[in-house]
């Protein structure tokens, strides 16, 4: 679909990124990172007695795998929290996580090429 909108031919073989750029699109990676955050903003504020909330945090008891432990969601989180300079407490103030959580960007969102 990128190909199509920038006007750009198969066998010209342009990097997803570039096409991404030349739209102003965000990379995946950021979109991503910012529906994660969302998500544990809107579940953080939840009421504590709710089934999701304490889902965040259920640990699994059992024999666990020899090596590195896999990489959870709650893993994800505290590292998208840490390169954004947010802490747990910053998301009962729902405005505040917003800003910082739509700011993550300095590009446009989305620019016609043709002008529309």
């Amino acid at each position: 679909m990128d190909v199509w909108m920038c006007g750009v031919k198969m066998n010209e073989r342009k990097k997803s990124e570039e096409l991404r750029e030349l739209l102003g699109l965000e990379p995946v990676s950021l979109m991503m990172k910012k529906s994660r955050l969302r998500w544990f903003g809107h579940v953080e504020r939840k009421d504590d007695s709710d089934w999701v909330k304490r889902c965040i945090m259920l640990d699994v008891e059992g024999i666990t795998q020899r090596g590195c432990p896999k990489k959870t969601w709650w893993d994800c989180v505290k590292n998208d929290m840490e390169s954004l300079g947010l802490s747990q407490k910053d998301v009962q103030s729902r405005n505040k996580w917003r800003r910082r959580i739509k700011g993550a960007t300095s590009e446009p969102r989305f620019t016609w090429k043709n002008g529309r």
